[in-house]
């Protein structure tokens, strides 16, 4: 979870509004996003590929 009052790191990774999540690779490269509930399942789909791709 992340909150920053100026808005800017929202703004640098395309938050628009809430709720929303951003899937970060280790390096801060994002994955993918959601806005609204996020599935679960495919998040934690997409990061055990990731940690598998690093």
């Amino acid at each position: 979870m992340l909150w920053d009052e100026s808005f800017e790191t929202w703004q640098a990774i395309g938050i628009t509004s809430q709720p929303s999540a951003v899937l970060l690779a280790a390096d801060g490269t994002p994955i993918t996003g959601w806005v609204g509930p996020f599935p679960m399942d495919e998040v934690l789909e997409l990061a055990a590929e990731s940690t598998a791709a690093a």
